[in-house]
């Protein structure tokens, strides 16, 4: 075996190793993740200090950037991003949603209301050179009837534009399953859940994140457009 072919050799099977040694260390995300609706929103703040080109500001957001954001996918993380893909697609039919251009509004606060805040930029008492803040915000006026529902609020700044995101969590989990999942994650935290009890629990779990992802029941996310919504005024300081 000639020089040049053993120093190949060694550099292939050194590579190799790098790469199995890297998946390691990967995120193990569920393999159907990928499957959920990809989000692309412009930012113009990554042109305005260089991070791209002219051109090329559009970011491309995926459920596993949410993941990393949130540290898990469950049910509720699964609706957030598909709410917000849902809203942006309805406030933006022919063209790509724009960060500073967007407020959000909650009945509650939470981690759905969370996550629309990481994906359009809006922010309640601070923002960048103003350009985001004061878009985010708690507005008592949009608390359901039904405690089980749960309303969300988008809106162009540019148009005026809004709509209204009803999230009916009881098409997905009874009460009693929210129950039992609760009791569930008490046991991890205090170590008392045996590797059966996980196994089930996660499947049953991530079964319900790929209903809310890949099979999304109908009337789970009701969406209707708000005419003349005035968004709330944010009290110096709330965030």
């Amino acid at each position: 075996m000639s020089r040049l072919v053993r120093a190949t050799l060694v550099f292939v099977l050194a590579a190799s190793a790098l790469r199995v040694a890297n998946g390691d260390t990967e995120n193990a995300w569920q393999g159907f993740y990928d499957q959920a609706p990809v989000i692309r929103i412009v930012d113009p703040m990554a042109n305005l200090v260089g991070s791209v080109v002219d051109g090329q500001d559009t970011l491309t957001i995926r459920l596993t950037d949410v993941a990393l954001y949130s540290g898990h996918v469950c049910p509720g993380v699964a609706s957030g991003y598909m709410i917000t893909s849902i809203a942006l697609a309805a406030l933006y039919p022919d063209s790509i949603p724009v960060r500073g251009q967007i407020r959000v509004a909650a009945s509650a606060p939470n981690g759905i209301f969370d996550l629309a805040s990481y994906i359009t930029g809006a922010r309640a008492f601070y923002g960048r050179h103003k350009i985001n803040g004061h878009d985010l915000a708690l507005d008592p006026s949009l608390k359901p009837e039904n405690p089980a529902e749960f309303v969300i609020v988008f809106q162009r700044k540019d148009t005026g534009k809004a709509v209204r995101v009803a999230f009916h969590k009881t098409q997905l989990m009874s009460a009693e399953q929210q129950k039992a999942f609760k009791s569930f994650q008490k046991m991890v935290v205090n170590g008392t859940a045996s590797q059966q009890q996980k196994r089930e629990t996660w499947a049953q779990i991530q079964s319900i994140v790929k209903t809310v992802l890949v099979d999304t029941p109908e009337g789970l996310f009701e969406v209707t457009a708000l005419e003349g919504y005035v968004f709330p005024e944010v009290p110096a300081g709330e965030h």
